[in-house]
């Protein structure tokens, strides 16, 4: 038949008890222990603190990132608004847009400038 075993608070004053039987040992060992309970409980208001910041970081991160694509949505929807205006009216886009336009695939007006200026050249 197994022993029961006894529970830690136990175990640990007939350590005490038997290493040294000094009260001021003991009454040194309890206040470190309550010390220690004292730090503990801090670290768990401490870390109950930080999950809740977490927890508002990631929900306004969400937002975030809700708000941002909806931004990129809007923005390609306008690039495709102004390409096909540029295309329609024969309006040269400014090289960096055209730059832009080409690293996303997209085709922009490159020669209804150069018609116009060599229309004008003759």
């Amino acid at each position: 038949m197994a022993r029961p075993r006894p529970d830690s608070e136990t175990q640990l004053e007939a350590a005490t008890t038997a290493a040294m039987p000094s009260s001021r040992l003991v009454d040194s060992l309890r206040t470190q222990l309550r010390s220690l309970s004292e730090d503990l409980d801090h670290l768990a208001a401490e870390n109950t603190e930080q999950r809740a910041i977490v927890k508002s970081l990631r929900a306004d991160l969400g937002r975030l990132q809700t708000a941002r694509q909806t931004d990129v949505q809007d923005l390609v929807h306008l690039a495709g608004k102004l390409l096909a205006f540029s295309h329609a009216a024969g309006v040269e886009l400014h090289d960096s847009t055209k730059a832009l336009f080409r690293r996303r695939g997209w085709v922009s007006t490159s020669n209804h400038g150069s018609r116009n200026s060599e229309a004008h050249k003759q």
